[in-house]
């Protein structure tokens, strides 16, 4: 079961905590049922009003037991859910962080929202039913065998017909689980289609067609996951009313049919039949548990599952300790580097390099060329965001070679067309870059908010970072690049969608940095122009190849 695989991560000691509650609780229970039993005999033989006060002492402190027991457990259930899916949601976020880009590009979102976040509420909001579960299951064993101590053939009787209940119920189970991942696989379709609305929200804004044939097609969308879940609801009250059906006829065959085969039985039908009656709340209360249980524990199964499919995306070597590296960084060196990326069979798969060339420390290296020639791509294997197939790439500190040492990222940073954009409380509070030197608290604000202040961007001025233009959030990206006082800054075109004014202000920036020369830059760019103005040097590329690398400024 899914959902005792969560708790288990925890350990032996919550779920034998929280099995010892259920036992106390189902146990006070069934005490309370054998004390009103006994109190109803005694009236009965004594022909009175009254009864034993040691007995009504039994009912109360049988009462007052369950009630405490069954709070503890679910309490303690709660609590512990709680634990294990916070370590559990932990442990995927860290394995986001060491996914390799290609496979997590590949992967998609969906996923990972959807387990991240609603699966861990719909686990976190459910997780009592389980305890509750427990305790039904334990209570119904404990009552049967109170029925055993009165009656053994009501005993074979009820158990028989228990079993046979239990597993046509089972069976039905079993069906309905294919119709409710069906439901999540339409869940998961709806939420793919909200978020290619928000994502073509502007273009359908501009074109009533579009805009109606999107509505179609959401509808569509909308209309299928409703019969989906339609038919989970129908199957599941279909499997509820069966398991009400075939109590009532239990109750049915103790009543008619066991005082048949045996005389004596008359005298313990009232005893059985309230023992029934009172395990009746357990039993729809375990079927009830057992349809909302469902929903939290598929979605535990795709916590766990995800955890799997997200360790498979690890980037090699990506929680190795890193080494620091020097201040005196020198050079890097790229040696017959090559990457492709997959295809589809029978399709030419689109590749780049080979790379041979030596970037210095503190020069600013412009790379130009068509759409589709590879400078991304050359970008994300030189900042080591992209693993390249073979060939070396050689950080050179020192006169000692770091052959794609992980720790490198501390002093490489690279802003890509599409900056992403935190809540400022995640720049600034959180010490965003900085808490691994050791800087926190004020002393990271002021750095961060001198860096804002650098690239024209006061804190004040984006306090709410998701209403900036697409210039200032490029500038927004720099600065949060330039936080952590890089070594290698990598900016892919950086101006390719932002106004004049913005242009200006990120040139500027860059050429200040290029006048301090205490960091390699090495940027993107359609514009000629730009690179002749700013660049050290230049690099032309055309379907994936250097078709020139002059490396002197008077050749640009």
């Amino acid at each position: 079961m899914n959902l005792l695989r969560l708790l288990a991560r925890l350990g032996p000691s919550p779920l034998r905590r929280v099995a010892l509650g259920a036992a106390a609780s189902a146990l006070s229970s069934a005490v309370v049922l054998a004390v009103v039993n006994l109190a109803a005999a005694d009236i009965a033989a004594k022909k009175g009003d009254l009864v034993s006060v040691w007995m009504a002492a039994g009912f109360v402190a049988g009462v007052l037991l369950y009630a405490a027991a069954e709070s503890w457990t679910v309490a303690r259930m709660g609590a512990g859910m709680e634990e294990a899916i916070d370590g559990l949601r932990m442990r995927l976020l860290e394995r986001l962080r060491h996914a390799d880009l290609l496979k997590l590009e590949r992967f998609g979102e969906t996923p990972l929202f959807e387990s991240i976040t609603q699966s861990c509420q719909t686990v976190s909001m459910n997780s009592q039913f389980l305890a509750l579960s427990l305790r039904s299951v334990l209570l119904i064993v404990a009552v049967m065998v109170y029925i055993l101590a009165i009656s053994p053939l009501a005993f074979l009787v009820i158990a028989v017909t228990v079993a046979v209940g239990a597993t046509v119920y089972w069976w039905l189970e079993i069906a309905l689980r294919q119709y409710r991942d069906a439901l999540a696989a339409q869940e998961s379709a709806l939420f793919e289609s909200v978020s290619d609305l928000f994502d073509g929200f502007k273009e359908q804004r501009l074109n009533s067609a579009r805009s109606r044939d999107l509505k179609a097609w959401f509808g569509g969308v909308s209309s299928s996951m409703t019969s989906a879940r339609n038919e989970v609801h129908r199957r599941g009250w279909q499997q509820f009313v069966f398991g009400e059906t075939g109590y009532t006829l239990m109750l049915g065959v103790v009543v008619f049919v066991v005082p048949s085969y045996s005389p004596s039985f008359d005298v313990d039908v009232v005893k059985v039949t309230a023992a029934c009656l009172f395990m009746a709340s357990s039993v729809f209360g375990l079927m009830q548990s057992m349809a909302v249980m469902a929903a939290a524990e598929a979605a535990a199964g795709r916590m766990l599952a995800l955890e799997n499919e997200l360790a498979a995306l690890e980037e090699a070597g990506s929680e190795a300790p890193g080494l620091p590296l020097a201040a005196d960084f020198t050079e890097i060196r790229l040696s017959s580097v090559e990457f492709a990326f997959p295809a589809p069979a029978g399709e030419r798969a689109f590749a780049v390099g080979p790379f041979d060339l030596t970037i210095r420390r503190g020069e600013t290296i412009f790379v130009t060329g068509p759409n589709g020639s590879g400078k991304s791509t050359f970008l994300r294997i030189c900042s080591l965001i992209e693993c390249q197939d073979s060939g070396q790439i050689h950080y050179v500190s020192g006169g000692q070679v770091l052959d794609n040492d992980l720790a490198l990222k501390r002093r490489i940073t690279l802003v890509l067309p599409k900056v992403g954009l935190f809540n400022m409380s995640v720049f600034r509070n959180a010490a965003y870059g900085l808490t691994i030197r050791g800087i926190k608290g004020p002393v990271a604000i002021r750095r961060i908010d001198k860096v804002l202040d650098f690239v024209g961007l006061s804190h004040k001025k984006v306090q709410n970072a998701r209403t900036v233009s697409s210039g200032e959030a490029q500038r927004l990206g720099i600065a949060r690049a330039l936080v952590i006082e890089p070594e290698i800054l990598f900016l892919d075109e950086p101006t390719a969608s932002v106004d004049q004014k913005n242009t200006g202000i990120i040139e500027g920036i860059i050429n200040t940095m290029k006048q301090d020369g205490k960091v390699t830059v090495i940027m993107t760019t359609h514009d000629r122009d730009q690179a002749a103005r700013l660049a050290d040097h230049l690099l032309v590329m055309k379907d994936g190849e250097i078709l020139s690398a002059p490396f002197e400024k008077e050749k640009i």
